[in-house]
Protein backbone atom coordinates (compact mmCIF):
# COMPACT_ATOMS: atom_id res chain seq x y z
CA UNK A 1 0.00 0.00 0.00
CA UNK A 2 1.22 3.15 -0.55
CA UNK A 3 1.81 5.84 1.86
CA UNK A 4 -0.86 7.97 0.79
CA UNK A 5 -3.63 5.35 0.10
CA UNK A 6 -2.34 4.36 4.14
CA UNK A 7 -2.90 8.16 5.58
CA UNK A 8 -5.98 8.31 3.58
CA UNK A 9 -7.26 5.01 5.06
CA UNK A 10 -6.63 6.45 8.32
CA UNK A 11 -8.25 9.48 7.71
CA UNK A 12 -11.20 8.73 5.83
CA UNK A 13 -13.75 9.62 8.15
CA UNK A 14 -12.01 12.90 9.20
CA UNK A 15 -11.52 13.88 5.42
CA UNK A 16 -15.46 13.63 5.09
CA UNK A 17 -16.04 16.07 8.14
CA UNK A 18 -13.57 18.66 7.49
CA UNK A 19 -12.14 18.54 3.60
CA UNK A 20 -14.94 16.90 1.33
CA UNK A 21 -16.85 19.78 1.90
CA UNK A 22 -14.45 22.29 0.85
CA UNK A 23 -14.16 20.32 -2.63
CA UNK A 24 -17.98 19.38 -3.13
CA UNK A 25 -19.16 22.49 -5.08
CA UNK A 26 -16.06 22.10 -7.50
CA UNK A 27 -16.96 18.42 -8.09
CA UNK A 28 -20.55 19.61 -8.44
CA UNK A 29 -20.08 22.07 -11.09
CA UNK A 30 -17.33 19.69 -12.97
CA UNK A 31 -20.70 17.26 -13.18
CA UNK A 32 -22.77 19.81 -14.47
CA UNK A 33 -20.50 20.31 -17.39
CA UNK A 34 -21.38 16.69 -18.31
CA UNK A 35 -24.92 17.05 -18.62
CA UNK A 36 -25.43 17.58 -22.10
CA UNK A 37 -23.12 14.44 -23.03
CA UNK A 38 -24.55 12.10 -20.60
CA UNK A 39 -28.36 13.33 -21.66
CA UNK A 40 -27.60 12.59 -25.38
CA UNK A 41 -25.88 9.12 -24.68
CA UNK A 42 -28.32 8.23 -22.54
CA UNK A 43 -30.77 9.36 -25.63
CA UNK A 44 -28.88 7.51 -27.91
CA UNK A 45 -28.11 3.97 -25.81
CA UNK A 46 -30.30 3.84 -23.26
CA UNK A 47 -27.93 3.97 -20.30
CA UNK A 48 -24.20 5.26 -20.19
CA UNK A 49 -21.40 3.73 -18.07
CA UNK A 50 -19.44 6.58 -16.13
CA UNK A 51 -16.19 5.90 -14.33
CA UNK A 52 -15.73 8.07 -11.30
CA UNK A 53 -11.68 7.81 -10.52
CA UNK A 54 -10.20 8.46 -7.48
CA UNK A 55 -14.47 8.70 -5.85
CA UNK A 56 -13.25 9.36 -1.97
CA UNK A 57 -16.53 9.52 0.31
CA UNK A 58 -18.08 9.31 -2.99
CA UNK A 59 -18.74 13.18 -3.72
CA UNK A 60 -19.23 12.53 -7.70
CA UNK A 61 -20.55 8.79 -7.91
CA UNK A 62 -23.67 9.73 -5.68
CA UNK A 63 -24.44 12.53 -7.30
CA UNK A 64 -24.15 10.98 -10.62
CA UNK A 65 -26.41 8.42 -9.58
CA UNK A 66 -29.32 10.90 -8.35
CA UNK A 67 -28.57 13.18 -11.20
CA UNK A 68 -28.68 10.42 -14.09
CA UNK A 69 -30.51 7.02 -12.65
CA UNK A 70 -30.53 5.15 -16.16
CA UNK A 71 -26.76 5.58 -15.68
CA UNK A 72 -24.29 2.40 -14.91
CA UNK A 73 -21.45 3.81 -11.84
CA UNK A 74 -18.44 2.61 -11.80
CA UNK A 75 -16.68 4.29 -8.56
CA UNK A 76 -12.96 3.57 -8.23
CA UNK A 77 -10.27 4.24 -5.30
CA UNK A 78 -7.13 3.04 -4.14
CA UNK A 79 -7.99 3.47 -0.10
CA UNK A 80 -10.42 0.82 1.17
CA UNK A 81 -10.82 3.22 3.98
CA UNK A 82 -12.46 5.77 1.55
CA UNK A 83 -14.60 3.29 0.12
CA UNK A 84 -15.76 2.63 3.19
CA UNK A 85 -17.03 5.99 3.81
CA UNK A 86 -18.57 6.47 0.30
CA UNK A 87 -20.59 2.91 0.45
CA UNK A 88 -21.90 4.25 3.75
CA UNK A 89 -22.51 7.62 2.55
CA UNK A 90 -24.66 6.16 -0.57
CA UNK A 91 -26.39 3.30 1.43
CA UNK A 92 -28.06 6.32 3.32
CA UNK A 93 -29.26 7.90 0.28
CA UNK A 94 -30.51 5.20 -0.89
CA UNK A 95 -33.03 4.67 2.55
CA UNK A 96 -34.77 7.95 1.28
CA UNK A 97 -37.35 6.41 -1.27
CA UNK A 98 -37.32 9.90 -2.31
CA UNK A 99 -33.65 9.68 -3.48
CA UNK A 100 -33.21 6.30 -5.52
CA UNK A 101 -30.76 6.49 -8.51
CA UNK A 102 -28.37 4.51 -9.94
CA UNK A 103 -26.43 1.64 -8.96
CA UNK A 104 -22.72 1.89 -7.98
CA UNK A 105 -20.27 -0.60 -8.44
CA UNK A 106 -17.30 0.41 -6.06
CA UNK A 107 -13.92 -0.95 -7.19
CA UNK A 108 -10.52 -0.56 -5.28
CA UNK A 109 -8.21 0.34 -7.80
CA UNK A 110 -5.25 2.59 -8.09
CA UNK A 111 -6.17 5.61 -10.92
CA UNK A 112 -2.78 3.69 -12.80
CA UNK A 113 -4.23 -0.03 -12.64
CA UNK A 114 -7.83 0.39 -13.19
CA UNK A 115 -8.19 -3.66 -13.82
CA UNK A 116 -11.02 -2.98 -16.38
CA UNK A 117 -11.61 -3.85 -19.56
CA UNK A 118 -10.20 -2.22 -22.29
CA UNK A 119 -13.52 0.43 -24.49
CA UNK A 120 -15.56 -0.29 -21.59
CA UNK A 121 -16.28 3.46 -20.42
CA UNK A 122 -17.89 6.59 -22.00
CA UNK A 123 -17.03 8.76 -19.58
CA UNK A 124 -14.63 9.31 -16.68
CA UNK A 125 -14.72 11.80 -14.49
CA UNK A 126 -12.46 12.88 -11.40
CA UNK A 127 -12.31 15.71 -8.75
CA UNK A 128 -8.89 16.58 -7.29
CA UNK A 129 -6.81 12.95 -7.77
CA UNK A 130 -5.20 13.93 -10.70
CA UNK A 131 -2.88 15.93 -8.81
CA UNK A 132 -2.01 12.42 -6.56
CA UNK A 133 -0.90 9.92 -9.15
CA UNK A 134 2.99 9.31 -9.05
CA UNK A 135 2.59 9.74 -13.29
CA UNK A 136 0.26 11.48 -14.26
CA UNK A 137 0.79 10.42 -17.86
CA UNK A 138 1.22 7.30 -17.60
CA UNK A 139 -2.49 7.70 -15.31
CA UNK A 140 -3.90 9.46 -18.56
CA UNK A 141 -2.88 6.58 -20.92
CA UNK A 142 -4.84 4.10 -18.21
CA UNK A 143 -7.81 6.19 -19.06
CA UNK A 144 -7.64 6.58 -22.58
CA UNK A 145 -7.59 2.48 -22.63
CA UNK A 146 -10.84 2.36 -20.57
CA UNK A 147 -11.89 4.63 -22.54
CA UNK A 148 -14.74 3.77 -25.25
CA UNK A 149 -13.65 5.31 -28.89
CA UNK A 150 -15.24 8.88 -28.82
CA UNK A 151 -15.33 8.46 -24.94
CA UNK A 152 -14.40 11.40 -22.77
CA UNK A 153 -12.67 12.20 -19.91
CA UNK A 154 -13.50 15.24 -17.41
CA UNK A 155 -11.86 16.39 -14.47
CA UNK A 156 -11.24 18.61 -12.05
CA UNK A 157 -8.00 19.36 -10.14
CA UNK A 158 -5.63 22.04 -8.50
CA UNK A 159 -3.51 24.92 -10.34
CA UNK A 160 -0.30 26.11 -9.04
CA UNK A 161 -0.55 29.02 -7.04
CA UNK A 162 -1.79 27.73 -3.58
CA UNK A 163 0.32 29.79 -2.07
CA UNK A 164 -0.22 32.71 -0.08
CA UNK A 165 -3.34 32.19 2.09
CA UNK A 166 -2.50 34.36 4.94
CA UNK A 167 -4.89 31.94 7.54
CA UNK A 168 -2.11 28.93 6.57
CA UNK A 169 1.23 31.81 7.07
CA UNK A 170 -0.04 32.89 10.62
CA UNK A 171 -0.33 28.63 11.56
CA UNK A 172 3.01 27.95 10.41
CA UNK A 173 4.42 31.44 12.18
CA UNK A 174 2.94 29.75 15.15
CA UNK A 175 5.13 26.70 14.71
CA UNK A 176 7.98 28.39 14.41
CA UNK A 177 6.99 30.35 17.38
CA UNK A 178 7.53 27.52 19.62
CA UNK A 179 9.90 25.95 17.74
CA UNK A 180 8.57 22.90 16.58
CA UNK A 181 10.21 20.81 14.46
CA UNK A 182 7.82 19.24 11.41
CA UNK A 183 8.95 16.01 9.81
CA UNK A 184 8.28 16.06 5.74
CA UNK A 185 8.93 12.68 5.04
CA UNK A 186 6.82 9.64 4.26
CA UNK A 187 4.79 11.14 1.27
CA UNK A 188 5.00 9.02 -1.77
CA UNK A 189 6.06 10.93 -4.85
CA UNK A 190 2.84 12.50 -6.63
CA UNK A 191 2.56 14.27 -10.05
CA UNK A 192 1.73 17.86 -8.45
CA UNK A 193 -0.61 20.67 -9.66
CA UNK A 194 -1.16 21.69 -13.32
CA UNK A 195 1.31 23.89 -13.89
CA UNK A 196 -1.29 26.40 -16.61
CA UNK A 197 -3.73 25.37 -18.89
CA UNK A 198 -1.50 24.96 -21.93
CA UNK A 199 1.05 22.63 -19.75
CA UNK A 200 -2.34 20.58 -19.00
CA UNK A 201 -3.62 20.74 -22.49
CA UNK A 202 -0.04 19.45 -23.83
CA UNK A 203 -0.31 16.70 -21.19
CA UNK A 204 -3.26 14.96 -21.87
CA UNK A 205 -2.87 15.72 -25.89
CA UNK A 206 0.61 14.06 -25.63
CA UNK A 207 -1.18 10.50 -23.88
CA UNK A 208 -2.67 10.35 -26.98
CA UNK A 209 -6.56 12.10 -26.06
CA UNK A 210 -8.14 15.04 -28.54
CA UNK A 211 -10.70 18.12 -28.60
CA UNK A 212 -8.74 19.39 -25.33
CA UNK A 213 -9.51 21.99 -23.34
CA UNK A 214 -8.95 23.56 -20.02
CA UNK A 215 -10.76 26.34 -18.04
CA UNK A 216 -9.68 28.25 -15.30
CA UNK A 217 -11.69 28.32 -12.13
CA UNK A 218 -11.60 29.57 -8.26
CA UNK A 219 -12.72 27.57 -5.24
CA UNK A 220 -14.33 29.61 -2.55
CA UNK A 221 -14.33 28.97 0.48
CA UNK A 222 -14.71 30.78 3.60
CA UNK A 223 -13.34 30.03 7.51
CA UNK A 224 -13.59 32.14 10.33
CA UNK A 225 -11.11 31.64 12.88
CA UNK A 226 -12.27 29.58 14.37
CA UNK A 227 -12.98 26.63 11.88
CA UNK A 228 -10.12 27.22 10.42
CA UNK A 229 -8.06 26.45 13.55
CA UNK A 230 -10.26 23.55 13.83
CA UNK A 231 -9.63 22.54 10.56
CA UNK A 232 -6.00 22.86 10.93
CA UNK A 233 -5.69 20.88 14.26
CA UNK A 234 -8.27 18.15 13.66
CA UNK A 235 -7.28 17.49 9.95
CA UNK A 236 -4.81 19.27 7.74
CA UNK A 237 -1.74 18.84 10.61
CA UNK A 238 -2.87 15.67 12.30
CA UNK A 239 0.04 13.83 11.78
CA UNK A 240 2.10 17.38 13.73
CA UNK A 241 -0.50 17.13 16.38
CA UNK A 242 0.05 13.53 16.60
CA UNK A 243 3.65 14.21 16.69
CA UNK A 244 4.24 16.76 19.65
CA UNK A 245 2.22 15.64 22.17
CA UNK A 246 -1.39 17.11 24.12
CA UNK A 247 0.89 19.98 25.87
CA UNK A 248 2.59 21.14 23.25
CA UNK A 249 -0.29 21.23 20.75
CA UNK A 250 -2.46 22.97 23.09
CA UNK A 251 0.20 25.70 23.21
CA UNK A 252 0.15 25.29 19.78
CA UNK A 253 -3.79 25.81 19.45
CA UNK A 254 -3.28 29.22 21.66
CA UNK A 255 -0.19 30.89 20.04
CA UNK A 256 -2.16 29.97 16.70
CA UNK A 257 -5.36 31.14 17.76
CA UNK A 258 -3.68 34.62 19.32
CA UNK A 259 -2.47 34.96 15.35
CA UNK A 260 -5.29 34.38 13.84
CA UNK A 261 -7.35 36.53 15.86
CA UNK A 262 -5.87 39.27 14.55
CA UNK A 263 -7.19 38.93 10.81
CA UNK A 264 -9.91 40.38 9.15
CA UNK A 265 -12.95 38.25 8.72
CA UNK A 266 -12.50 38.06 5.11
CA UNK A 267 -8.87 36.77 5.17
CA UNK A 268 -10.33 33.63 6.00
CA UNK A 269 -11.47 33.88 2.52
CA UNK A 270 -10.04 30.75 0.25
CA UNK A 271 -9.98 31.23 -3.68
CA UNK A 272 -7.43 28.72 -5.05
CA UNK A 273 -7.55 28.30 -8.25
CA UNK A 274 -8.61 25.02 -10.24
CA UNK A 275 -8.71 24.09 -14.07
CA UNK A 276 -11.47 21.87 -15.31
CA UNK A 277 -9.62 19.79 -17.94
CA UNK A 278 -11.43 17.51 -20.44
CA UNK A 279 -10.96 15.26 -23.62
CA UNK A 280 -11.53 12.29 -26.05
CA UNK A 281 -10.72 9.25 -26.90
CA UNK A 282 -10.38 9.55 -30.42
CA UNK A 283 -12.76 7.55 -32.63
CA UNK A 284 -16.41 7.02 -32.05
Amino acid sequence: MSAISDRYDRNARLYERWWAPVLAPAAAQLLGRCEGIVRDLIDRQGTVRILDIGTGTGALAIDAAQRWPAAEIIASDSSEGMLDVARRRADERSHDARDQGAPIRWLTAPADALEMPDASIDLAVSSFVFQLVPDRAATYREVLRVLRPGGRLHLVTWLAGRDGFRPADEFDEAVYDLEIDEDDAGEDPRAGDLRSPTAAIRELRRAGFRSVSAEIDRLDQLWTAASYLDYKLRYDELGLIDDIGPDTAERLRRRAAERLETLEPEAFRWRPPIVYLQGKRPGG
